[in-house]
């Protein structure tokens, strides 16, 4: 009989604690500053007051703007460097690649640490690390500073998703469930970093770019999937939303005025989600996870996106009478910690796991493609 995988153990770790008002304040400094025009810095606002975040973490203390002094310690993962008031607060992009090993890296080791203390296993039993990061990238990287930091086997398979986007969380857990299934691994350790902070880029001022910096945060998660646990992954799948292609995507620095990242978000993806659950293979796929009308509604962890993905989201759910408050995990989640990438799911799965009360659970993460990354659980 082959294994099954199971979730046997989550955590997070976060960097520096920012307010919405902090952000805003740092944000609107460094406008005035490069002499950019208010209407910048109140569509910038409008757009933070609009996500519903009222708490962010960032691994640059640039945006504690001189609070460091009243910090108690530094959080893991968290730079002490400020290079972007250095730079006048737009750092070349081989500075913002310099900090990669010292936040990415970092901030992945101390949520690997969490999770495996948390789980509570011989660590000589984590035979594969998957791990993912949109935010950056150096070889070796993430997976290599978590083997040598915990001293996992150095015989640990090692694979690395980057620059895939906000749905690759997910993507590493239904690796991770196919690979504790072929019964090669005793456990999989999946670990999903970002820091959205290093790209924020003063110089862009495009809709979609302020919107992004609105919305995506720093922190890392981590999960030990294991053939035993308190959740069993019953199914999982990829799917690509029709005709979606150029609605969601992201870009390294393609020209010379460009100093970071930039993403590009369609104002219709939320609405092409909604409507993608509404109708077609989108309901076909709800109806599939909830293919027994008798039993009693799951629960749901949808990827915090956004909020005008979520409510989209919601309303094709409500559409099908999914109990009311069902998706309150992803809001609250964005509200405490905004849109965490390719972490996000992750995020949600920590937040929500020892609260629910019903015995399946539905998962989805959005990102470019547009890629819908199911999966359904089952409580042991």
């Amino acid at each position: 009989m082959k294994p099954e995988a199971h979730i046997a153990s989550t955590a997070i770790s976060v960097p520096y604690k920012v307010s919405s008002e902090q952000f805003l304040k740092v944000d609107r400094k460094m406008r005035e500053a490069h002499g950019q025009p208010d209407r910048i810095a109140k569509r910038l606002q409008s757009f933070v007051e609009g996500t519903g975040i009222h708490t962010r973490h960032y691994v640059h203390p640039h945006w504690l703007d001189g609070l460091e002094h009243q910090l108690d310690e530094i959080p893991e993962g968290a730079l002490t460097r400020d290079i972007f008031t250095a730079h006048k607060y737009v750092p070349p992009y081989h500075e913002r690649m310099q900090v990669f090993a010292d936040s990415c890296v970092k901030l992945g080791i101390a949520a690997a640490k969490k999770a495996l203390n948390q789980w509570g296993g011989d660590k000589d039993k984590i035979t594969h690390i998957l791990t993912t990061c949109t935010s950056g990238w150096s070889e070796p990287g993430i997976a290599v500073g978590v083997i040598e930091a915990l001293e996992l086997s150095l015989d640990c398979a090692k694979a690395e998703l980057n620059f895939n986007g906000c749905f690759c969380g997910a993507s590493c857990l239904r690796l991770a469930r196919d690979i504790i299934r072929a019964g090669d691994s005793t456990g999989v350790l999946v670990v999903a970093v970002e820091v959205a902070s290093t790209h924020y880029d003063l110089n862009a001022t495009d809709l979609s770019s302020l919107v992004a910096h609105s919305l995506f945060t720093d922190g890392a998660a981590a999960m030990v999937i294991a053939p035993e646990g308190n959740w069993r992954y019953e199914m999982t799948g990829m799917s690509l939303i029709p005709n979606s292609k150029s609605l969601l995507g992201l870009d390294p620095p393609l020209q010379a005025e460009h100093s970071a990242y930039r993403m590009y978000l369609d104002k219709q993806v939320g609405q092409k989600l909604g409507q993608y659950f509404r109708e077609g293979l989108g309901k076909k796929l709800i109806e599939k996870l909830h293919s027994d009308p008798s039993k009693p509604y799951p629960a749901l962890g949808i990827h915090p996106g956004g909020p005008n993905i979520l409510d989209n989201v919601k309303a094709a759910l409500d559409e099908q009478d999914w109990p009311t408050g069902a998706m309150q995990a992803s809001y609250d989640t964005l509200q405490s910690y905004g849109n965490l990438g390719a972490a996000a799911m992750l995020f949600v799965l920590t937040c929500r796991l020892e609260k629910i009360e019903e015995e399946e659970l539905i998962t989805m993460a959005f990102g470019p493609g547009v890629t819908v990354e199911w999966a359904k659980l089952v409580k042991v």
